[in-house]
């Protein structure tokens, strides 16, 4: 027959069983915390980040606000080269009053880029 197990048998069972599962939580416990420890981490370098992207977000030059100032400066060149025309045509006429230039050559310098005219 077997052996009849006594109480003291049974209640060290259980006390072994307790401390070991007592073990295998102290262990979950210290994964959870390192683990909660780690997020809490991750949290403020999301914060971060996020403000980072915020800061680049409001300093970014747009495509449009780009194409706008690309047009203004083209704007701004066109009417400096015309200024200059004028000049270079004023010039042509001065010269030509002066009898230095021909017609011919008066001609050619006014068919001239950018602005060619036809005299």
């Amino acid at each position: 027959m077997p052996q009849d197990t006594t109480k003291e048998e049974i209640l060290e069972a259980i006390h072994d069983f307790a401390n070991h599962t007592e073990k295998r939580f102290d262990t979950l416990e210290s994964d959870v915390s390192s683990l909660k420890s780690d997020v809490s981490s991750l949290k403020s370098d999301v914060s971060s980040l996020k403000s980072d992207v915020s800061s680049l977000k409001s300093q970014m030059v747009t495509k449009d606000y780009l194409d706008d100032k690309l047009s203004d400066l083209k704007g701004d060149l066109i009417v400096l080269i015309r200024k200059e025309d004028t000049k270079l045509a004023a010039l042509v006429e001065i010269l030509k009053e002066r009898k230095v230039i021909d017609d011919n050559d008066i001609k050619k310098i006014l068919a001239m880029e950018p602005f060619p005219k036809s005299h």
